[in-house]
């Protein structure tokens, strides 16, 4: 059976308050979806690291991770190095699988946010 364990990652920030952001909006989500199994994390410069969220979802028993890409735009840290972190860290456990979102930019709530926010400043 298929236990899903959510990781929500972007870059990172040298900024602490930064980070906190990405935190906070994980505690939020969690509490919108009613799922537990959902975690932050950073691919640098942040801690909980990818690697250590993803060990703690699968201790906690999930077998599939869902990686959610707070990222805008298909850089290289989405296509090449994040996919090498998930599947270095998975190596160590088999028949775990996983699947990352593509970027926001295409995502039409973007666009409102965005339009919201420009609009207040005409």
């Amino acid at each position: 059976m298929k236990k899903t364990g959510v990781i929500v990652f972007t870059h990172g920030s040298r900024l602490p308050a930064g980070n906190a952001i990405m935190v906070r909006l994980v505690e939020q989500l969690r509490a919108r979806l009613g799922y537990e199994l959902v975690e932050p994390c950073f691919m640098e410069l942040g801690q909980p690291d990818i690697p250590a969220a993803i060990e703690k979802l699968v201790a906690r028993g999930c077998n599939h991770i869902f990686g959610y890409a707070f990222f805008l735009v298909p850089g290289r840290h989405l296509q090449k190095d994040i996919p090498a972190i998930i599947q270095d860290t998975l190596k160590n456990h088999p028949g775990v699988t996983y699947e990352i979102t593509e970027p926001m930019m295409d995502d039409p709530a973007l666009l409102d946010v965005v339009e919201k926010r420009v609009a207040r400043a005409l």
